[in-house]
Formats: C-alpha cells, sequence, structure tokens
C-alpha cells in the first residue's frame, strides 16, 4: 500500500507541469462564456451561506454552543465541505469524460483526478478572502475577537487537501467500472451533510446512539479543526490533530491503493 502511494505521488510530481496546464485549462473550459467568471468561485457559497442561514436562523433557529455570529460559524463548516464534495463529484466522471486524451495521449490516468482536487483547491482559495472579510467584519463591527489561529488555517486546509486527493484517487478508478456510482455519491453527501457538525455543534446533539454517530464521522475532526482555527480563535485538541491525520492517511492510503489495482485497465475500460 505504501509503495502505491509513493508511486502515484511520484507520477503526479513529475507531471507537475502538465498538470498546472491542465488545471488553467480546466478552470478556464468552466467559466468560459460566464459573465461573472471566476466570481462563481464566491457566489456559489455565498448563496449558500445565504440559504442556510435564513433557514436555521429565521425558520428552524439552530443550538450552536458557539459564541461566533451563526453565519460565519456556519460559512467556516461549508467551504471545506463544499470543497470536498465537489472535487469527489467531479472525480467520478472525470476519467471518462478525459477518454480521448487518456487513450490516444501518452498521459498517466492519475493526472486527471489530481487535476480535479487541483481545480477545486483553487476555488476553494478564491472563496477564502469572503471568510477572511467576514472575520474582520465579526472582529470591527460585532467586537469578537479576531482569531489569531487564522494563520494557521493552512495546516487544517492541508489535511483536507490530502484527505480529498485519496478518496479522489479510489473514487475516479472505482467510477470508471461503476457508472452510477456519481448518482450514489449524491445521496451518500446528502444523508453525509447531516451527520457532519456543519450546522450544529456536536455538544448540541442529544447523548446517545446519534451523537456517537456525529462523533464517529470522520468528517467531523476535520471540519472542527477547520472551525476552530478560522472563526473561533482556539488551538484544536491534539486528540482532534490526531484524527485528523489519521483520516488524512487513511484516505490517502486507501484511495492509492484502489486506483493503484485498477489503473492498468482505465484507458481500456473509459
Amino acid at each position: 500500500m505504501l509503495s502505491a502511494v509513493r508511486q502515484l505521488v511520484t507520477s503526479v510530481y513529475k507531471k507537475r507541469a502538465l498538470l498546472w496546464v491542465l488545471v488553467g485549462r480546466e478552470l478556464k473550459a468552466r467559466y468560459r462564456g460566464t459573465v461573472v467568471g471566476y466570481f462563481w468561485s464566491l457566489l456559489n457559497p455565498l448563496l449558500l451561506l445565504s440559504v442556510y442561514t435564513v433557514v436555521f436562523t429565521l425558520v428552524i433557529p439552530a443550538r450552536v454552543a458557539s459564541a461566533v455570529p451563526y453565519p460565519l460559524f456556519l460559512f467556516a463548516g461549508l467551504l471545506p465541505w463544499v470543497f470536498f464534495t465537489g472535487a469527489l463529484l467531479d472525480a467520478a466522471v472525470v476519467l471518462p469524460d478525459n477518454g480521448p486524451l487518456l487513450k490516444k495521449v501518452m498521459v498517466e490516468p492519475e493526472v486527471f483526478p489530481a487535476v480535479t482536487v487541483l481545480s477545486h483547491a483553487v476555488h476553494h482559495l478564491l472563496a477564502l478572502p469572503v471568510l477572511v472579510v467576514g472575520v474582520v467584519l465579526a472582529s470591527v463591527v460585532l467586537g469578537h475577537p479576531f482569531p489569531w489561529t487564522l494563520f494557521l488555517l493552512p495546516a487544517a486546509v492541508f489535511l483536507w487537501l490530502v484527505t480529498i486527493f485519496g478518496l479522489a484517487m479510489g473514487v475516479a478508478a472505482l467510477a470508471v467500472h461503476f457508472r452510477d456510482l456519481k448518482d450514489l455519491l449524491h445521496n451518500v453527501f446528502t444523508l453525509w451533510f447531516f451527520l457532519t457538525p456543519i450546522i450544529y455543534t456536536p455538544e448540541t446533539v442529544p447523548v446517545g446512539t446519534l451523537r456517537r454517530l456525529v462523533l464517529a464521522n470522520p468528517m467531523t475532526p476535520l471540519v472542527t479543526a477547520y472551525r476552530l482555527l478560522a472563526v473561533e480563535g482556539q488551538l484544536p485538541a491534539a486528540v482532534t490533530w490526531v484524527w485528523c491525520v489519521a483520516v488524512a492517511l487513511v484516505s490517502l492510503f486507501c484511495g492509492c491503493w484502489v486506483f493503484g489495482r485498477l489503473r492498468e485497465g482505465l484507458a481500456e475500460a473509459v
């Protein structure tokens, strides 16, 4: 399993020049002909934020054990989740969509899911200024203490990136053989969203089976660490970091192992 990870990471690194060319092509193709272009990277999370804020503050008030303004609390949970789900859903179709390139050009198949992950990472980075502006406004207007831990946020983003990279590799390879995987993921992510502490904190979940499910959710420590650093101004506990690293490494190893096992037949199967 370790050799599979080493092989894939080395292969992707060797093709880094091509990787960035394809990322640029992907971003240009996505926004070609649109009115606002790259600003969709800001508008999409802002639209989600607006809808969830209205629903969970006016329609169904959420109980959140946090001193952070709820829209800021919510946004800090939505951003990494949108990164995660968007990258994996696109990874489920990236190899079939690039079938001609994969068959006719000598390009390693692992390059394409890596391009998907990096393009969504760019979207995520483009949306981060909105979070920073919200943090500054909460500090200046509402008097909320400025979270200096925000400068440590790259550590949490890196763990999300490793997690997503590993899972995207596995999803991309499996989706070639199971074409309905993307539809399945859509449904899984809908359920998974409500088991992840994005619109609430784990402390507000009643003690029992449901809370155990939330705490056992591998996305819980990743969301918690991201939010604590971004808006709460707290350093995650050591056990949270340990769980984040464990989730990232397990995702990386398992995803790369699956991709390595299926790699040889991908070009013929797309």
